[in-house]
């Protein structure tokens, strides 16, 4: 590797850390103005990202216990932000959503951090952006594996 490479890769290293911290404390204070807990906010985001899912993929997806996720589900549907729904093409299943009336307050505290972040990526051709995104994503998958690694042992 080359010098430049090295120094590169630890700012890039330094700026993903810094960035996983930031994105923790938001989370927290977030899930705090809210009144849930932070398992519960990133548990939220995942079930809204996915528009729905079962309770043993969202266990698996978080490396909570199921039991541990029921808990959470119920919170959650307790304080209004989700739902269980019957699977309408497998009765025995539950699908857990998220309730949209209920999400604006969600996305009225999100918007200025979305508004500045947007501002942030008009200075990036779309190229730029592709690149950054395909990144973001590899490092991503790269995160969850370490994670299911770690939970394995």
């Amino acid at each position: 590797m080359s010098r430049e490479l090295t120094q590169t890769t630890t700012r890039l290293t330094d700026a993903l850390r810094k960035s996983s911290a930031l994105a923790l404390m938001v989370s927290h204070s977030v899930a705090a103005k809210v009144g849930l807990n932070m398992t519960d906010l990133e548990c939220l985001d995942i079930i809204r990202m996915s528009g729905s899912v079962t309770a043993g993929e969202l266990a698996r997806r978080t490396g909570l216990s199921t039991g541990a996720m029921t808990t959470a589900i119920d919170r959650l549907v307790h304080a209004g932000y989700a739902e269980r729904q019957d699977d309408p093409n497998d009765r025995r299943r539950v699908l857990v959503t998220t309730r949209a009336e209920h999400m604006q307050t969600l996305w009225q505290i999100y918007a200025p951090l979305q508004a500045a972040m947007e501002r942030l990526y008009e200075g990036y051709s779309e190229d730029e952006l592709r690149t950054i995104a395909t990144f973001m994503e590899q490092a991503a998958t790269v995160s969850t594996t370490f994670a299911r690694s770690l939970q394995a042992e």
